[in-house]
C-alpha cells in the first residue's frame, strides 16, 4: 500500500500563546497497520509518537509568547490531547449511524516560558480544565510531571539550528509544509533527515494573531472556519 493509499488520523492542533494567538494546524498521519483502526489501545501510542515527531515542525512555525505571561517568549508547550481514535475506518458507520470521519484527535497546546514556574503550573491548571470541556475521551497525559531547569529553543527558531537569535531573523519556510521554518539551506539540509517524513503530515497551517485576523501559510481546502477556544 503507497502511502496516498494509507488510512490516516486527522489531527487539529492548536499552539496557544499570549491573549489567544495561536498556530493551527491540520495533520494527516499515515495508518501504517490498519488493522489498527477501531483499536485505540494500538492506535494511540502509534500516534503520540508521531506528533511528538511532528511537534519540531508545529513548534517552528511561528514566534509567541508565554500563553501567561506574556513577557517572554514561549519554549516549552504543555498539551492536552481530546482523543477520537476509537472511530471506525472513515466512511463506514460511526456514531449514532453516521458516516465516520475516521479516527482524529486535537491537541490543544499551550506555549510557555517556563514549565517549572508559575506559567507551568497555569498551564497544567486549564490544561485540565480544556480537557473537561472538550467532552471527548482523554489521551494518557504527555506530563510526566517532571520539570528541571532545562533551557528549550523557542517557539518561531529555526528548525534546524535552534538558537535564540534565529526568532529575530527573517527565517525560510520549507517550500512544501509551509511550517519548518530555517535561516538558510544549511539548516534545512541539517533537519531533513528527520523533516522528510513529517513535511508530508503538514495539510494545513494558519497564524490568529490577537486581534483574530488569521494569515494562512499552507492552505488546506478541507479546513474548518478557524475556532476559538473560550478561556477557562
Amino acid at each position: 500500500m503507497s502511502e496516498k493509499e494509507k488510512p490516516v488520523v486527522s489531527i487539529e492542533a492548536f499552539i496557544y500563546g499570549q491573549d489567544n494567538s495561536r498556530m493551527e494546524y491540520d495533520i494527516a498521519i499515515p495508518i501504517d497497520d490498519p488493522s489498527m483502526i477501531g483499536k485505540p489501545d494500538k492506535l494511540s501510542p502509534y500516534t503520540q509518537l508521531r506528533l511528538a515527531s511532528v511537534m519540531n515542525d508545529m513548534k517552528s512555525g511561528h514566534r509567541i509568547k508565554c500563553e501567561f505571561c506574556g513577557a517572554e517568549d514561549a519554549r516549552e508547550n504543555y498539551m492536552t490531547v481530546a482523543s477520537h481514535l476509537h472511530l471506525p475506518a472513515k466512511g463506514e458507520p460511526g456514531w449514532m449511524g453516521r458516516p465516520s470521519p475516521g479516527p482524529k484527535l486535537t491537541a490543544y497546546i499551550h506555549g510557555v516560558c517556563r514549565m517549572n514556574g508559575p506559567c507551568g503550573k497555569q498551564a497544567r491548571g486549564q490544561g485540565a480544565l480544556l480537557g473537561m470541556m472538550t467532552m471527548a475521551p482523554q489521551e494518557a497525559s504527555f506530563d510526566d510531571g517532571n520539570y528541571d531547569d532545562t533551557v528549550y529553543p523557542k517557539n518561531g527558531s529555526c528548525a534546524g539550528c535552534q538558537a535564540d537569535a534565529s526568532v529575530e531573523k527573517t527565517l525560510q519556510r520549507c517550500g512544501s509544509c509551509k511550517t519548518a521554518q530555517y535561516c538558510g539551506p544549511d539548516c534545512q539540509k541539517i533537519d531533513w533527515p528527520r523533516h522528510k517524513k513529517t513535511c508530508k503530515w503538514i495539510k494545513g497551517s494558519r497564524w490568529v494573531n490577537s486581534e483574530q485576523e488569521i494569515k494562512v501559510f499552507k492552505e488546506n481546502p478541507n479546513q474548518k472556519k478557524s475556532i476559538v477556544v473560550p478561556k477557562v
